[in-house]
């Protein structure tokens, strides 16, 4: 499997599937009782079976109102600098500054920041991506001349076409997929995202693009470094080599794996597992170290290891070609929707 680049500094040879080698007391209520008052006497009084439930006397500590900016500003600078990002990517870089512990309460701190932001029109709604929700409707226009001039303004070649490679890119969720989109569509390459185990049917379609396409074919995969999360890829790959009919597609673990986990010092969980199937060899493979998300890494930091990635498939030749095609093209149209320079 191919290596990406060595921009950070990160140690070569990712892409393997196996890669994963690093690295208050509750008061209890009691039933109540049916005796009437004046009937229980110092012993029942006495039994902890019986006595009446009282609160606690817990003081938990709410945060100032000067610690509360303070956390709002950092959270503010996570996302101005990350995004698009999303939730989950910036609490975890909160988590990495200190700013809130790495609890579920910590996540609903983040959460309840950046809203009160958005609806406070402090924060851009557009820094905060969530791709598991959107509209359907056919593309349509008010006239034929506002379509003339959609299709010239936003006209692309496709830059894939004669090149000797095709590359697409699959990671394990929506809001993943929110992070690499600007990437995936600055290169044109397609952008696949999963929701847990991928179907049949959604490796079926993509591998039908394939399957009789004489280029190489390169898959780049982002995921999690845990059991689940290889065991998720390798299923991906088991299906799209079965659909497509492929022996010799090559398969790319950009992130996240074991030297990113060291590299960045990454915070982790236990794992629920010790081990995953490969689906691609039927071993089974024991697991050893934390269980990190994806999400713990910096979003322009994949966004810059994708774009390397991903440039390093197309000839350069091809792309120099392409890019005066399309401009050339793309002025044709102009011309046709009367948005020439006479216009």
């Amino acid at each position: 499997m191919t290596s990406p680049p060595d921009s950070e500094g990160r140690p070569s040879g990712k892409g393997t599937a196996d890669n994963n080698s690093l690295i208050t007391t509750n008061t209890p209520i009691v039933a109540a009782t049916n005796t009437p008052i004046t009937e229980l006497n110092s012993t029942s009084l006495s039994d902890p079976q019986t006595q009446p439930y009282e609160a606690g006397h817990i003081r938990r500590s709410r945060a100032t109102q000067a610690e509360m900016e303070a956390r709002f500003d950092a959270i503010y600078r996570i996302v101005e600098k990350s995004q698009p990002t999303g939730i989950r990517f910036t609490y975890y870089r909160a988590v990495v500054e200190g700013i809130v512990p790495k609890t579920d309460s910590g996540y609903v701190k983040v959460k309840r920041a950046i809203l009160q932001m958005r609806r406070d029109g402090i924060l851009p709604w557009s820094w905060i991506t969530d791709n598991s929700r959107w509209m359907r409707k056919p593309r349509s226009w008010d006239s034929v001349e506002d379509a003339l001039a959609d299709a010239a303004s936003s006209y692309r070649k496709a830059l894939w076409r004669d090149n000797h490679t095709a590359v697409e890119v699959w990671c394990e969720s929506e809001s993943v997929a929110g992070v690499l989109v600007p990437t995936t569509s600055e290169w044109d390459v397609p952008l696949y995202p999963l929701k847990g185990q991928t179907s049949d049917s959604f490796a079926y379609s993509a591998a039908m693009h394939y399957r009789d396409d004489p280029r190489n074919l390169v898959v780049i995969y982002v995921g999690d470094h845990d059991p689940a999360g290889y065991e998720i890829e390798t299923n991906l790959q088991a299906k799209l080599v079965e659909h497509s009919g492929r022996a010799d597609i090559e398969f790319c673990r950009l992130a996240c794996d074991a030297s990113d986990v060291e590299r960045f010092d990454l915070q982790g969980t236990k794992p629920k597992k010790n081990s995953y199937i490969n689906a691609m060899t039927g071993e089974r493979v024991p697991w050893t170290g934390p269980a990190v998300e994806v999400e713990a890494l910096d979003p322009t930091v994949l966004r810059r290891w994708l774009g390397e990635w991903i440039s390093q498939q197309i000839d350069p030749e091809v792309f120099r070609i392409h890019q005066i095609a399309e401009q050339s093209e793309r002025v044709v149209l102009m011309e046709i929707a009367g948005l020439g320079a006479g216009r």
